[in-house]
């Protein structure tokens, strides 16, 4: 807790009280370690290799990763990238640059070499540790960044010096560095990570965090995924999404207990085999993967024997169609969640100790004030549609967009944060979804959400994938055009089209009907699996003879 503080004595004043080490590596790893056989990770490769970690030999490993780290200089204050795929490595280099006082940049490694060359020109960054894989992309960068020193490579490298870069050989500096670190003292305000937002909306921007954001993991994992020590757990995010970061690894880590950790990319059969294989109970995924293993399989036809009691979805709001699939395959609830990257941890959820309501957001997690606020910062009444907003007395909270002040101060009102996201609360204390605010159709005066238009959609047998945009229209300001990415064994005709019209009137109305329907084989999508409509309305269409006017 903040502020808080324990009976340590303090070496140089026997009689002054110190503050807790808030060091969150030293509460997620090294606590648990002391249990030499307590688990904390099953790892699978790519090739179907298995190995399971216990937190103790994870300690060790980031204890001489966080000494090779400090013999190049590094320690408090500096920010440490990684640009690796999901590997031991990678999940012990994270509590290893925390234990150095050091922020923790995770870059996703499909990023090409202009998001990477962003990233770490905008932190300033001294360290990158990468391996031989995505080499060529960094490579090319050393030249344009001032502030980077040092590149430690994982597997085989020819590099010595590129441009005053240094090259190192990973594996050769970490057989020469000790087992044993002591993890830096750090206040509960100092920050521990640095995340970069996906970019719908502009420009990549650094999401600081700090290290007393491990209460909120702590109570939301016992409050909200309701862990418990029979679980087994899998996060399907990668750690360089905050998702993968907070609850793929520190939420479970606080609690003790161990995660699984699957080296691939997405893979619908191969995911039902992980899933069965494990006997995972507990599986924290996102909606557009969900609906991606829904055209994929269908309904199972062959009997499976899943452990899942509840599956968790974050990043976009869940659709109902998707929901009444899941449970039915998987024989489990799913519960949809509501948070964002500079939230640090859930604030809205429906989780099983609260009653879903399918299609809404859920109600508010345990300690966090939220609201629907207007535009002057007043709360409005239930059924009104207005801003979503917390109170910032939230620990989780972000302390700011790095380098970028005028960012963060735009995120406040009135004593709110604001999420950008639209939404409205009703009398029973449940949350909806309404849309992003750069999101929202205006069609006659009326304020539409895309993601009502894309449920609609959704619950049509061919659709697969659906966004739904604004498009200008001089009678009515704008009308909603839907981009639809069909499911196998279905063709794009204007016939089909005006079924799958038809089918949303009967749902919702006529101005949320679509007047335009535009068959295309994917979506454009941020690395996290969010629609990216900022470029659908740029875009404009991608293939003509797809596009059906519907009268």
């Amino acid at each position: 807790m903040k502020g808080r503080e324990n009976l340590a004595i303090s070496k140089e004043n026997p009689f002054k009280l110190v503050s807790e080490n808030a060091n969150l590596a030293l509460h997620a790893l090294s606590k648990h370690a002391q249990d030499r056989s307590k688990m904390a990770m099953v790892y699978e490769s790519v090739s179907g290799s298995r190995q399971v970690f216990s937190f103790f030999e994870i300690e060790q490993f980031s204890n001489k990763i966080a000494n090779l780290l400090q013999n190049l200089g590094s320690g408090k204050g500096d920010r440490i990238f990684t640009l690796l795929n999901r590997t031991p490595e990678l999940y012990a280099t994270i509590p290893a640059v925390l234990k150095l006082g050091a922020a923790i940049a995770v870059l996703f490694p499909d990023f090409g070499s202009e998001a990477i060359r962003q990233r770490l020109e905008d932190a300033g960054a001294r360290i990158l540790i990468t391996d031989s894989a995505n080499l060529e992309k960094v490579r090319p960068l050393c030249g344009s960044l001032p502030t980077l020193e040092h590149i430690l490579v994982i597997g085989e490298n020819r590099e010595k010096t590129v441009a005053g870069v240094q090259f190192h050989n990973f594996d050769k500096l970490l057989k020469n560095a000790s087992n044993r670190f002591e993890s830096a003292i750090v206040s509960e305000d100092d920050t521990c990570f640095l995340i970069y937002t996906s970019g719908t909306t502009g420009l990549p921007k650094g999401v600081v965090h700090r290290h007393a954001i491990r209460e909120r993991l702590t109570e939301t994992a016992q409050s909200v995924l309701q862990l418990e020590k029979s679980d087994f757990y899998w996060c399907t995010a990668d750690p360089g999404w905050v998702t993968g970061l907070n609850y793929g690894i520190f939420a479970p880590w606080l609690l003790g207990m161990p995660i699984l950790v699957y080296e691939g990319e997405f893979d619908a059969h191969k995911w039902l085999d992980i899933l069965e294989r494990n006997q995972v109970t507990c599986l924290y995924t996102t909606p557009t993967l969900l609906r991606l293993m829904r055209n994929e399989i269908g309904d199972i036809s062959q009997k499976r024997d899943f452990a899942l009691t509840r599956i968790f979805s974050a990043g976009e709001p869940l659709n109902t169609e998707v929901i009444s699939w899941a449970e039915r395959v998987f024989d489990a609830p799913i519960y949809d969640n509501y948070w964002q990257t500079e939230t640090g941890s859930q604030i809205i959820a429906n989780r099983p100790n609260v009653p879903v309501r399918r299609g809404s957001m859920g109600k508010a997690v345990e300690g966090v004030q939220v609201a629907i606020i207007d535009e002057k910062g007043k709360i409005v009444p239930s059924g009104v549609v207005g801003d979503i907003a917390i109170r910032p007395t939230l620990n989780s909270l972000f302390k700011g967009y790095w380098n970028f002040p005028e960012a963060t101060r735009a995120c406040f009102r009135a004593g709110w944060y604001i999420t950008r996201d639209r939404g409205k609360l009703d009398e029973n204390g449940y949350f909806w979804f309404v849309a992003r605010n750069d999101d929202v159709i205006t069609c006659e005066a009326q304020r539409i959400g895309p993601f009502e238009v894309e449920n609609a959609l959704l619950s049509h047998p061919a659709v697969a994938e659906s966004a739904a945009i604004g498009v200008a229209d001089v009678v009515t300001t704008e009308h909603v055009k839907a981009f639809i990415v069909l499911r196998k064994g279905y063709e794009a005709t204007e016939k089909l089209a005006k079924e799958i019209a038809n089918h949303v009137l009967a749902q919702l109305s006529p101005l949320a009907t679509p007047k335009e329907i535009e068959f295309v084989s994917d979506l454009p999508k941020t690395k996290s699996g969010k629609i990216q409509r900022d470029q659908l309305r740029r875009k404009g269409s991608f293939d003509n003879e797809k596009v059906f006017i519907i009268e």
